[in-house]
């Protein structure tokens, strides 16, 4: 293919010209090469392969990132917060929870 800006031949196939390093093919539609059936094959199965490659590695990044915060939270738990703390929110008694149709328990007095 010629260069449009040096006028040097270049070998088929090749998109930038070894001389000036102009690019031979413009966005235009009438200057690009049709695929063949082959490429085109080629082409869709890499297309295919790289996004399940990609969604592999979100979905590994995702469920790693899961484990660290479990990881973290179990520690912050056991080791950081005071048992008086995660008793406090754990402990429901009688008084604090009532049934709808039912009596408050009676205090004892």
């Amino acid at each position: 293919m010629k260069c449009s800006k040096c006028g040097t031949d270049n070998p088929s196939g090749k998109t930038i010209c070894r001389q000036c390093g102009n690019f031979l093919y413009s966005a235009e539609p009438r200057n690009r090469v049709a695929l063949t059936k082959e490429q085109r094959k080629e082409r869709r199965k890499t297309l295919i392969k790289n996004s399940f490659s990609g969604c592999l590695w979100t979905g590994l990044v995702l469920l790693a990132m899961l484990i660290v915060l479990s990881l973290v939270s179990f520690l912050l738990v056991r080791y950081i917060l005071p048992d008086e703390y995660i008793d406090s929110l754990v402990r429901t008694t009688a008084s604090d929870t009532l049934v709808p149709g039912q009596d408050a328990p009676d205090s004892g007095n």
